[in-house]
Parts: structure tokens; C-alpha cells; sequence
């Protein structure tokens, strides 16, 4: 068997491990078989004689302070458990778990996920959008980590409370045992007192002497007053085994604390880190390969648009290359034009020589009528 089941010495620590340091050893602690066994030893002892000695039967001062400075102790020690209860550190714990659930709150998963208008910004302010995010979660970090130390210290600190419980326990328990024996001794007297007050009264009845009666009422004065001192200490009784469970409550529900402390540092604090960065990782990994999808995108745009291009150029070079620098129709208009031009020029020749015939016709009318007028004869 690898478990060790021993139970170590009260007080101990156990340095071979130090996960176990400062662990206390909280034995249970059965207050019925402890009472138990006080009746069963402790009546008519020794112990309890020397306790109802202190009772004067005649001095009924003796029998009201009867027991009470145990009484006092375990009604202090029920006051220091209830003020534990109130004054532990609920306000510390109260105001780290309302700091946690803050730095929580910052934890703003949208920010994290995708957004569609990103893409846009995709080489501008997303950059600046995405240095802001990593710079608050680095602050949420380093925030985290100052919880993490402030956790540590509360777990120290519940641990010292407890070792704390622990004396208050035991002390408690002592006092406990204490307050039984004198009830054991408050009844032990009232028993002897009922049987002296029995002799006294069969003394009266045999002696009829009214001396007897006197002492009878002020025996049974005390009997009353013990019985009720009894009753008063049974009651305190009462509220030292409320204590005592209270304490073990405490101790438990303070190492269950310190379990759940441990489980933070372990479990919760190093998960939600590790989140943090996985869910920031991601969004830059996606950030990057949409900034890759961008540029091969922008890449495919610009060879379809150049070899959309080098096509129209192609396109056009063939169209010049394939036929002449003068078209036929220009050759054919140039033709006709000369030709008009040839005709016309033509025309406007014969019309002229047509005309000079004709002025050369005049002409000589002309002679001829002037040298009928003016004939003048002809020189030989």
C-alpha cells in the first residue's frame, strides 16, 4: 500500500513535502463519545470531589459563582468564533473577486472576433486597431499577474486562521472538559444535598425540633440555587458543542478556499492567459492571411487588366499591320478629282480657244470696217 494512513504528531510539519508545508492535521473530533466517556470516568472521581468542595451550602455566593470562570471562557470563545466568522476576510476576498470579475468584464471577445469592415481597413487602421488590442491585453495580464499575488497572500493568510481555529479548538475543548467537570460536581452536590436534606428532614420529624425547619428551608434554598447554577452551566455546556463544530466548519470551508485558490493558479488563471493569447494569435494570423488574400487579389486584378490590355494592343497592331497606309477609297477619290480637275482644265482651254476664234473674228470685222471708212491706198 503506497498511501501513508498514520496520522502525525499534532503540530508537525512535514517538510519532505512542500505542497504539504503548511497543511494542518484536522482530526475529527466526536463531542457525544467524548461526553460519554467524561460521565463514565469523571463521576464521583477525585477531580469532581475537589470541585463540589467548593461549594458552601450555607454561602449561596459559592453557588452562584459556581463554575463561572469556565462558563466566561467558552462564552469568549464563542464570541472570538463569531467574530472570525464576521471579520475573516470577506471584505479582501469580496474586493479581489470583484476585481477579477473587472478584469474579466475588459476580456471583450468582439473585439476578437471577425468583423466584415475590417477588410477595408485592411492596410491602415486596422494595424493601429489591432497594436491597441494587444497593448489592453498585455495591461490585462499584467493585472491578472497582480491578482495571482494577491490570491497567494490570501492563501497564507487563510492558513494562519486556521492554525488560529486550531488553538481556539483546543482551547476550546479544554474548556469544554473544564465546564463538564463542574457540572458533573453540580450534580454530584445536588445529589448529596437531596440526601442530606433527607437526613435533616427525618432528624426534624424524629426530634420535632423547629431548628431543623429553619435549617431545611435554607438547604432547600440552595438545592434550588445549585440545581439552577447546574442548569445555567449545562446551557453554557450547549454552546461550547455549538463552537466546536463551528470551528471544525471553518476550518473546513477555509481549506476548501485554499484548494479553490490553488485550483485558480493551477486551472483557472494559467487557462484564461492561455485563451487570451491563443484568441489573440488567431486574430492575427487571420489579419495576416487577409492581408496575403488582399495582395494576391491585387496581384490576379493586375495580370487580367495587363493581359487584357497587351490583347487590345495586339489587337489593334494586327489591324494596322494587315492593310495599307493608303486605302483604295482614297486612291480612287485622288483619281477622280485629277480627272475632274484634267476635264475642267480641258473645258476651260477650249472654251478659251473657242473665245479667241471668236475675238479673232471680231478683230477682223472690225479691221475690215475700219479700212472701208478710212481706205487709204496701198503703197507699192
Amino acid at each position: 500500500m503506497g498511501l501513508d494512513f498514520s496520522r502525525p504528531a499534532p503540530g508537525a510539519i512535514q517538510a519532505q513535502n512542500p505542497a504539504r508545508e503548511e497543511q494542518e492535521d484536522y482530526q475529527q473530533y466526536d463531542i457525544v463519545a467524548d461526553r460519554a466517556q467524561m460521565n463514565a470516568t469523571l463521576t464521583n472521581s477525585p477531580e469532581v470531589d475537589r470541585l463540589a468542595s467548593q461549594l458552601e451550602v450555607y454561602n449561596l455566593e459559592s453557588i452562584v459563582s459556581f463554575g463561572s470562570g469556565a462558563a466566561e471562557e467558552i462564552s469568549k470563545c464563542s464570541d472570538v468564533v463569531l467574530n472570525s466568522m464576521n471579520l475573516s476576510q470577506l471584505d479582501d476576498s469580496s474586493a479581489m473577486l470583484a476585481t477579477l470579475a473587472k478584469i474579466m468584464d475588459k476580456f471583450d471577445i468582439e473585439e476578437i472576433k471577425d468583423n466584415p469592415g475590417l477588410f477595408g481597413k485592411l492596410f491602415g487602421n486596422l494595424r493601429k486597431q489591432l497594436d491597441k488590442i494587444l497593448a489592453k491585453y498585455h495591461t490585462m495580464g499584467e493585472e491578472v499577474d497582480k491578482i495571482y499575488v494577491q490570491l497567494k497572500q490570501y492563501e497564507t493568510e487563510i492558513k494562519q486562521s486556521n492554525r488560529k481555529l486550531e488553538e481556539m479548538f483546543q482551547a476550546n475543548v479544554n474548556y469544554y472538559h473544564e465546564l463538564v467537570m463542574y457540572i458533573l460536581a453540580g450534580e454530584q452536590g445536588c445529589r448529596e444535598l437531596e440526601a442530606y436534606i433527607a437526613q435533616r428532614q427525618a432528624d426534624l420529624e424524629a426530634t420535632g425540633d423547629n431548628s431543623i425547619q429553619f435549617e431545611l428551608t435554607t438547604l432547600n434554598q440552595a438545592l434550588m440555587m445549585l440545581e439552577q447554577r447546574t442548569q445555567d452551566l449545562r446551557t453554557a455546556e450547549n454552546v461550547a458543542m455549538q463552537a466546536i463544530p463551528m470551528i471544525k466548519t471553518m476550518q473546513f470551508s477555509n481549506m476548501n478556499l485554499v484548494r479553490k485558490i490553488n485550483s485558480a493558479f493551477i486551472i483557472t488563471l494559467p487557462v484564461f492567459k492561455q485563451a487570451l493569447t491563443q484568441a489573440i494569435m488567431l486574430k492575427r494570423q487571420r489579419i495576416q492571411a487577409e492581408a496575403m488574400s488582399a495582395l494576391d487579389a491585387k496581384t490576379n486584378e493586375m495580370l487580367i487588366r495587363n493581359a487584357q490590355n497587351t490583347a487590345e494592343q495586339a489587337k489593334m497592331t494586327a489591324r494596322l499591320a494587315s492593310g495599307s497606309s493608303i486605302k483604295i477609297e482614297t486612291l480612287e477619290k485622288t483619281w477622280q478629282t485629277i480627272v475632274s480637275g484634267i476635264d475642267e482644265t480641258r473645258q476651260i482651254q477650249e472654251n478659251a480657244r473657242k473665245q479667241r476664234v471668236e475675238d479673232q473674228k471680231r478683230l477682223e470685222a472690225i479691221k475690215a470696217d475700219f479700212n472701208a471708212k478710212y481706205s487709204m491706198p496701198d503703197k507699192k
